[in-house]
């Protein structure tokens, strides 16, 4: 990754209605990718800023945002800025993840302090984990999951809980995806990329 660019998994917890935040996200030209989760947050977004000062003022804006009633819409919001990208899927688009109904979509935090070797191995040669981000923050690592059976799931959970080094882990499921890689649904149901988002750079 260039390191003039600071990349980043953003958390967004929100209150009230979607619409205003998902409307306001999808049309940010720092949002890459924008993932509406279950869990103890709403939304999980790919995205990537030119300096520090710049995500500050870009986190100041998003808590700035207020319903009608003068309300906050975003209640909670946490960065972790990416170290590295061990694994990331290639040729991947919005539709490939529109046709994905009969599947599962996971985004998994694991908190790993030390010893990554065996647990890089282990993901990496996993069919069924298609991103792989080392991340500061709570967390070591975020994975990207993607299965037709739960099953299989499950049994790589059952590896990782064999592995001594990992503390804690966390399953997200994906509920949706809103924008993927600069590309949105239109208004006929259709992914297209939005032409005023020039950055092409993206870790998910």
């Amino acid at each position: 990754m260039p390191e003039t660019i600071i990349h980043a998994l953003v958390l967004i917890q929100n209150w009230g209605e979607d619409g205003d935040i998902i409307s306001v996200l999808r049309k940010n030209k720092h949002v890459i990718s924008l993932f509406h989760i279950m869990g103890r947050h709403s939304y999980l977004i790919d995205a990537n800023f030119d300096d520090k000062a710049q995500l500050a003022g870009w986190i100041n804006r998003m808590k700035s945002i207020k319903h009608a009633s003068g309300a906050p819409v975003i209640i909670a919001i946490q960065t972790q800025r990416i170290i590295d990208v061990y694994k990331k899927k290639e040729d991947f688009t919005l539709t490939d993840y529109m046709n994905m109904r009969e599947r599962f979509h996971f985004f998994v935090k694991i908190d790993n302090p030390h010893h990554d070797r065996g647990l890089l191995k282990l993901l990496s040669k996993s069919p069924i984990v298609h991103s792989i981000l080392h991340v500061q923050g709570e967390n070591s690592f975020t994975i990207e999951v993607i299965v037709d059976d739960y099953a299989k799931y499950r049994d790589l959970l059952s590896e990782m809980k064999k592995l001594e080094t990992i503390h804690h882990i966390e399953t997200q499921e994906v509920i949706s995806v809103i924008k993927y890689r600069n590309q949105v649904v239109d208004e006929s149901g259709r992914a297209v990329k939005r032409t005023d988002d020039i950055r092409e750079l993206y870790t998910l």
